[in-house]
């Protein structure tokens, strides 16, 4: 007659290492060899070690810190601060703010600059074309000629003024017409001569 063993049918469908990790880790490897002695099962002390070590091993990398692809998905500093928190834009200036619209007329001009909290007149619009036109007429050399114009170049300064004067008039007459721009520069004739007694 065959000898018959006491191991349970079910405990030989597990492997070996099936059964160490079932074990409690308070366990001793000499005991988990103990009880599987006892189960009929054939352990090594160095293969519970082995298969501890491997799961402990796997454990560790399983638990990533945070890497830089976490913080990619934090919201960006801006995206928190409220509008009313964050510095505006510094204001255009006035001469800018019609040199940036060369484009318009200068009662087109007046009335952007107005949408826009900013006072302004035709007579400014003018004033800063007629400064920009001549700035170009005059080329990046004006410093230079400047200081080298003898003390005794009024006279050079005087005719640099009076074109100026006279880009201004046929701007203005461009803008008002002719007959209306002869009429506001008599009337401002009279004002003056009456105002000196003349």
């Amino acid at each position: 007659m065959a000898p018959t063993t006491t191991s349970d049918p079910d405990t030989k469908s597990i492997n070996k290492s099936d059964f160490i990790r079932s074990q409690p880790s308070s366990m001793s490897a000499a005991q988990v060899v103990e009880k599987a002695k006892a189960q009929g099962m054939d352990l090594r002390a160095g293969l519970v070690y082995e298969v501890r070590r491997t799961d402990r091993a796997k454990k560790t990398a399983g638990a990533k810190p945070p890497t830089a692809a976490g913080k990619k998905g934090a919201p960006k500093s801006t995206a928190t601060v409220p509008k009313s928190a964050r510095p505006e834009k510094p204001a255009t200036s006035k001469a800018a703010f019609v040199r940036a619209h060369a484009n318009l007329t200068p009662k087109e001009i007046v009335e952007r600059a107005k949408a826009e909290s900013m006072e302004l007149d035709v007579g400014y619009v003018y004033n800063v074309r007629s400064s920009s036109k001549a700035s170009k007429n005059e080329g990046p050399g004006r410093a230079a000629r400047r200081a080298a114009e003898p003390k005794g170049a009024s006279t050079a300064k005087a005719a640099s003024v009076i074109s100026r004067v006279e880009i201004l008039l046929k701007a203005v007459a461009a803008e008002v017409g002719l007959g209306r721009a002869i009429e506001l520069l008599q009337s401002e004739r009279a004002r003056i001569r009456a105002a000196i007694g003349d």
